[in-house]
């Protein structure tokens, strides 16, 4: 097996050593928060005008302005949207998908 960063031979190993590259099938790991993939997918789906599903990502703030603004129906179609993208999001082998502090999806 050949690293796909550099070229040099991997051999059976998961990193290339001469990039320290991670070749073959291993998954990402995360090491902050995350939630469950499909719960968060679904509670943005069906409660994303309420903000619900930013609440239970942690990210309380924007869970209260879309709480706020729910009458504008702008906070349904942003929770569709996380929704679906969280739903399309690949996970981390158990069902978990990481929740980026410094980014406004999930």
């Amino acid at each position: 097996m050949f690293c796909k960063k550099c070229g040099a031979d991997v051999g059976d190993g998961a990193f290339c050593p001469n990039c320290g590259e991670a070749v073959g099938n291993t998954k990402p790991v995360y090491t902050g928060k995350t939630v469950n993939k499909i719960a968060y997918g679904v509670i943005a789906i069906l409660l994303g005008d309420l903000g619900i599903h930013r609440f239970y990502a942690g990210k309380w703030i924007s869970g209260i302005v879309y709480l706020l603004f729910f009458w504008t129906c702008i906070p349904g179609i942003l929770g569709l949207i996380e929704g679906i993208l969280a739903l399309i999001k690949e996970d981390d082998g158990n069902g978990n998908i990481p929740v980026d502090e410094n980014s406004f999806f999930v």
